[in-house]
């Protein structure tokens, strides 16, 4: 019992400071943002919707035929000609659909490196440890909650929409 004494100086001073130096780390600031709706401000986001809008009309013919056929490929009662038909409608649905999410990403990349550059000039700038895209945040179950005055999508579409 004597030994537990000397030491009880020592663990009441452990516990005395434990608030102290919880209180000197930093806070950490966390924001959020629409990111779409950051994109959305970019100057050259046409450009982007020109691609998505030229595959869609593109694909959506291919699509028609496939679901048209799908019916009866599933019951069982497709011809062989059908049945063939639909395999070459799949290819070539498949090769488009690569090639329009390859001019896409070629046409969405440069767009991307500089609102990623923006965004962070912006939490730089204003403290934040951390952004994060709102519906990302929510809809993996990540963030549950965020206040909306962490909100600060347009503040970054402010800035997005400078860029030339």
């Amino acid at each position: 019992m004597k030994g537990l004494m000397r030491f009880f100086p020592v663990l009441l001073g452990f516990f005395a400071a434990s608030p102290l130096i919880a209180q000197n780390q930093p806070v950490l600031k966390v924001g959020f943002m629409d990111s779409q709706k950051v994109v959305q401000a970019h100057p050259r986001y046409k450009e982007i919707q020109a691609v998505i809008e030229q595959a869609q009309k593109e694909l959506k013919p291919l699509e028609d035929q496939l679901k048209t056929l799908q019916p009866k490929i599933q019951a069982g009662t497709a011809t062989a000609k059908e049945q063939q038909d639909f395999q070459t409608l799949r290819n070539a649905y498949q090769q488009a659909s690569q090639k329009w999410a390859e001019r896409q990403a070629k046409a969405t990349e440069p767009i991307t490196k500089q609102i990623d550059a923006e965004i962070a000039k912006f939490a730089r700038a204003q403290g934040f440890g951390i952004i994060l895209d709102r519906r990302v945040a929510s809809s993996s179950g990540l963030v549950l909650y965020g206040d909306d005055s962490l909100d600060v999508t347009d503040e970054v579409a402010k800035m997005v929409k400078a860029l030339k």
